[in-house]
């Protein structure tokens, strides 16, 4: 795999962090190869090290979910270089225990900065211990987040920081990838808004993802959030009721911000910096921090599809980055249209995302504009990793279990010679020999029995002396082995030349076998040498007595010291002396056992523990490699595998083992047993017993490592044989194949090659395509190979693409051995996405009936206060603006209750009349006491765009959308008295009866008069003041329209500033937009 652009990959929360584990181990995978050491020439990189061009960041409150990152599970040794490009946010939690006392703190030292979102403390829902998250409930999430930069920005800046300027130096590296010079950043930020953390924090964390960028003066940068929808989560995985609840406003105020973006406003003014911020967010001791113009173009919606699993869905987010960060810019190939030159953009997933997109268009509905983005990638790959994970799998679970079951031994001489070798590598050479002092024969040598027999005395007499002088120096030297004993470094070069397995027994010794120093082995030879050494045969406690010595030849030859009855007393008195000298050396050895005998027994014990987590291993194994086979060969959405032609995997294992033995040079009749001491050798054996000191399963581990590596490795080179092909043969010559090479096609079996065209029609089943009515782009990335045009012919015949894509494909061929289809659907609004409509409707409901455990206002980010399910401010001026024009044609029809307040309209699509005239009916409500229900219309349009399922409400709004009065660009139009009405004389009585009942009512009735006063003061006049979009309008705003038509001159705007926006007491309830039928506070009497 090539990298041709940098990346930041930001995790909030559990997704994000699920999500980021699995692209790191993507990454690790196509580019640090099988044994991780693919990228080590590039500036010395350790090995599974990632080139710093891509970095990670994590953010979360559980500390549980950190510490299950990939950096915190590998091998100690690994650590460092996962380190480089992988950092967590560790200090994110605050000093507090539960939520109350963070709200608490937030309310008393961050009381400008928090009054506009934080809740009042009635009914506020109780979150402890934080460490485990932030219970579901964004807005406890954010309380959380600001607690924590009350005093800096830094615990968030920081590993932001250090990430980007591993970015900006690494420019060298990315070279080496493919890249060229570093003129963007690729960011992309994955979280769930089904949650309390990754939904609480996201909004906070694009914009200092902005400020750190901004801080290093880095350009080129684009954000791409990826968010998982809540339909990802059973009710059991923390989707359900509540995560739609988060969902609705997350998405609300992303796109609000993708919005900001795509249509960015400035005033004419700067210079305040104490003004409303806007989209900008102000945070303690700092100045509100804005996102950078363009910099968020849209965000990544993921639905699942029917069929697609969690890690799955996971999966398919992860191959949408790889696919976008692992394709050339330029070289483009299209098909069905002219495409637009990458050179404006400086990434390729830039140019992929917002080429020729139109996103700042406003929604058909008014309703936002087009900035929401949905996607689905499927990929089909070969499963090397898994595959060779079930081999070296199986290979070491019968090579352990032979090993096990029958055991090796050598010959005795070369037993002995290994355990006198582990005697003197634990420097214990003098326990093993327990040399004798030297006894003199007398000189000259003795004639005559009674010379003889003083000699043979005295020669005791010496032996008693020595025994003396040897207690003190075996004392001495015992004493010295005890110090220096060391029976690690001892196995660990026995290991060197042996495997553990033959090394257990060296050290333990067999049981039940015949030869005593086997049974024994090291351990049990050292015991034995503490205990008194067996005396033999023949020999007494005593020195043997010095029998009487007579002449030859009936005493007529004097004796001599080589007669055959002197040499017997001489070996009696040798035997007594070595039993005794033998027994010198135990007695020392035995009063230094409480120094040597904890360490003998640990070796033995960690022998034991590694050879015990083999067989762990082995007894495990046959579960889970049915439980691995079972994934690999079932039905999955999203993702296939392009699996081994053998019929079997029991059959493909054979031929991986026959394969293995012959490129080893073994000999046709060996096994699995002598692959595994072939391909492991004595260094690995070395570290493998260092490291289950600490880690047994670990160490076994990294013997499986090895063999997978050698396996993975395998498949990829050809049989020794000419008639011998692939193991599995690579993606781009199956794809070659499939196109029509020749050559490809000689070096695939039919088999194979059937097998890639089967799953490639099938990669993309039916219904698999991205929520949304966005037109749809596809980028179908294949390997590399040298016919592309026979290849994207090809795939464009094979993939069953969906039918509204046909003419937006576009295929890259790419360093990669997978073809991934990348469905990307764009410019929508919120509306146009079912999954999205379901939230916000979910969100309907719960206002209407609000339930104990919904908690609303804790589930939001920037206001309390917003009854709005989904429209902002502008969109309700425009809208109204658009519905004015309506009224003006004539096209609003009161069908329930009077014209000043009608219970019920019906907005007509022509100004036609009649009953084949399209239309829409709202219901506005009966309001009492005068309250006029004109002020509920766009309340009751929004709800109907939000919750009608009907596939004609786009229809239907983007023809009111696109209403204006009639002749607008000739002589004009009469305005219909309905609008005349409204605007001069509903209108005025309102904002004078509103007036009334505030000052009436006091501070008590703000809480519902302040929606009525927005729509009549604000809204109805801004709307008013609208200008048309037609540059031929003979007036520009319905305002003088209505004074031109009246043959009179346009008059100044009437000042309705209205009351001053008071915040909400804590005992205030009601957050309504009006008061139920029959509420006393709205009567006149």
């Amino acid at each position: 795999m090539k990298i041709f652009q940098p990346m930041l990959f930001v995790g909030l929360g559990g997704t994000g962090g699920l999500v980021g584990a699995e692209l790191e181990r993507r990454l690790r995978v196509d580019l640090c190869g099988p044994d991780g050491t693919a990228l080590q020439h590039i500036g010395g990189l350790a090995p599974y090290q990632l080139p710093d061009c891509l970095q990670f960041v994590y953010a979360d409150f559980s500390e549980s979910d950190l510490q299950r990152l990939p950096q915190f599970n590998v091998d100690p040794s690994l650590r460092a270089a996962y380190a480089r490009t992988s950092r967590a946010t560790h200090n994110l939690l605050p000093n507090f225990d539960s939520s109350p006392e963070v709200t608490q703190m937030l309310r008393a030292s961050l009381r400008d900065e928090v009054a506009s979102w934080l809740p009042p403390r009635d009914d506020e829902p109780r979150v402890t211990p934080l460490h485990n998250g932030a219970g579901q409930l964004p807005t406890v999430g954010r309380a959380a987040l600001f607690a924590t930069l009350r005093h800096s920005l830094q615990p968030v800046l920081e590993p932001l920081v250090q990430a980007i300027d591993a970015i900006a130096k690494s420019a060298g590296e990315l070279s080496e990838l493919g890249g060229g010079r570093v003129t963007g950043c690729d960011v992309f930020v994955a979280f769930s808004v089904a949650g309390g953390t990754g939904a609480g924090i996201f909004l906070d964390y694009l914009h200092l993802i902005n400020q750190a960028f901004k801080m290093r003066r880095f350009n080129g940068v684009k954000i791409y959030p990826l968010v998982v929808m809540p339909s990802s989560f059973s009710a059991s995985t923390g989707g359900g009721r509540e995560a739609e609840l988060n969902a609705a406003r997350s998405l609300v105020d992303l796109f609000r911000l993708v919005d900001g973006q795509n249509a960015p406003t400035a005033g004419a003014e700067i210079g305040d910096l104490d003004q409303e911020t806007g989209l900008g967010i102000r945070y303690p001791g700092a100045v509100p921090i804005r996102l950078r113009t363009g910099i968020l173009p849209t965000a990544f919606l993921f639905s699942p599809t029917a069929g697609i699993r969690q890690d799955d869905l996971r999966r398919s987010i992860v191959s949408l980055v790889m696919s976008l960060i692992g394709t050339e810019l330029g070289d483009s190939r299209a098909q069905g249209r002219a495409m637009a030159g990458d050179d404006d953009f400086q990434t390729f997933a830039a140019s992929f995302i917002n080429r020729g997109v139109h996103r700042s268009a406003l929604s058909p509905t008014g309703i936002g504009r087009q900035g929401v983005s949905t996607s689905l990638v499927a990929s089909m790959t070969a499963p090397m990793d898994e595959l060779a994970d079930l081999v070296a799998g199986r290979l070491l679970r019968v090579a352990v279990n032979d090993l096990v079951e029958r055991p090796r031994l050598p010959a005795k001489d070369e037993r002995v010679a290994l355990i006198r070798r582990l005697f003197a590598d634990s420097h214990l050479e003098e326990l093993w020999e327990r040399k004798q002092l030297p006894v003199e024969d007398p000189q000259p040598l003795p004639r005559g029995g009674k010379a003889i027999e003083e000699a043979l005395n005295q020669r005791l007499g010496d032996m008693r002396r020595l025994l003396s002088d040897l207690q003190a120096t075996a004392h001495r030297q015992a004493a010295a082995m005890a110090g220096r004993f060391a029976p690690r470094p001892a196995i660990d070069k026995l290991l060197r030349t042996t495997d553990p397995f033959l090394a257990e027994r060296l050290v333990r010794g067999v049981a039940g076998s015949d030869d005593e120093l086997t049974r024994l082995g090291f351990l049990g030879m050292l015991t034995a040498r503490s205990r008194s050494p067996k005396r033999p045969a023949g020999v007494t406690d005593q020195p043997p007595k010095t029998p009487r010595i007579k002449g030859r030849i009936a005493g007529m030859s004097p004796a001599r010291w080589g007669d055959e009855d002197v040499r017997a007393v001489l070996r009696a008195q040798d035997n007594w002396y070595r039993w005794r000298s033998r027994a010198v050396w135990h007695e020392a050895w035995r009063e230094q056992q409480q120094r040597w005998q904890a360490q003998a027994e640990q070796a033995g014990t960690d022998l034991v523990r590694l050879v015990d987590a083999f067989r762990q291993q082995a007894d495990r194994e046959v579960k889970s490699a049915q439980q691995k086979g079972l994934e690999l060969y079932a039905d999955r959405t999203g993702i296939s595998y392009l699996l081994p032609p053998q019929r079997s995997l029991n059959h493909f294992y054979e031929d991986v083992v026959t394969r293995l033995l012959r490129r080893e040079e073994l000999r046709e009749g060996d096994d699995e047993t002598s692959l595994l001491l072939k391909l492991i050798d004595g260094d690995t054996w070395q570290q493998v017993h260092a490291r289950s000191h600490r880690n047994p399963d670990g160490a076994v581990g990294m013997v499986k490592a090895r063999l997978e590596g050698r396996v993975t490795r395998l498949f990829a080179e050809r049989g020794a044989q000419v008639e011998e092909r692939r193991l599995l043969p690579s993606m781009s010559t199956l794809l070659a194949a499939a196109a029509g090479d020749a050559e490809a096609r000689a070096e695939v079996s039919k088999e194979a090659l059937d097998l890639f065209s089967r799953k490639l029609t099938g990669l993309l089943p039916v219904g698999f395509t991205p929520e949304g009515t966005g037109p749809l782009r596809v980028l179908v990335t294949h390997p590399r190979v040298h016919a592309a045009d026979e290849v994207q012919e090809f795939l464009a015949k094979a993939l069953r693409l969906p039918s509204d894509a046909k003419n937006s494909v576009e295929y890259r061929g790419v360093e990669s051995d997978s073809i991934t289809v990348v469905l990307f659907r764009s410019e929508m609004s919120l509306t146009q996405v079912p999954e999205a409509r379901k939230v916000l409707r979910q969100w309907a409901r719960a206002k209407d009936e609000e339930q104990a455990h919904d908690v609303l206002r804790w589930r939001q980010r920037l206001g309390f206060e917003d009854d709005w399910m989904v429209s902002s401010a502008e969109d309700r001026r425009t809208i109204l603006h658009r519905l004015l024009c309506c009224l003006w044609n004539g096209q609003v029809d009161v069908l329930d209750g009077q014209t000043d307040s009608p219970v019920r309209v019906r907005l007509r699509l022509f100004p036609e009349k009649g009953a084949g005239v399209p239309g829409v009916q709202l219901r506005l409500g009966d309001f009492p006491g005068g309250i006029s229900s004109w002020s509920e219309l766009l309340r009751s349009y929004e709800r109907w765009t939000v919750l009608d399922d009907e596939r004609t409400v786009e229809d239907y709004c983007r023809k009111l959308m696109g209403a204006q009065p009639l002749g607008l660009a000739r002589a004009g139009s009469t305005p219909d008295p309905l609008f005349v009405e409204l605007v001069e004389r509903i209108a005025p009585r309102q904002l004078k009866l509103l007036e009334k009942r505030r000052k009436e009512g006091g501070p008590r009735v703000d809480g519902w008069i302040r929606p009525l006063w927005e729509f009549w003061a604000q809204t109805l006049p801004a709307a008013l003041d609208t200008e048309f979009g037609d540059k031929q309008a003979i007036q520009p705003t319905l305002r003088t329209l209505l004074e031109h038509a009246r043959g009179g001159t346009p008059g100044p705007r009437p000042d309705r500033t209205g009351p001053e926006r008071r915040r909400p007491a804590a005992d205030e309830e009601d957050w309504g937009t009006s008061a139920p039928p029959g509420d006393d506070r709205l009567r006149d009497d």
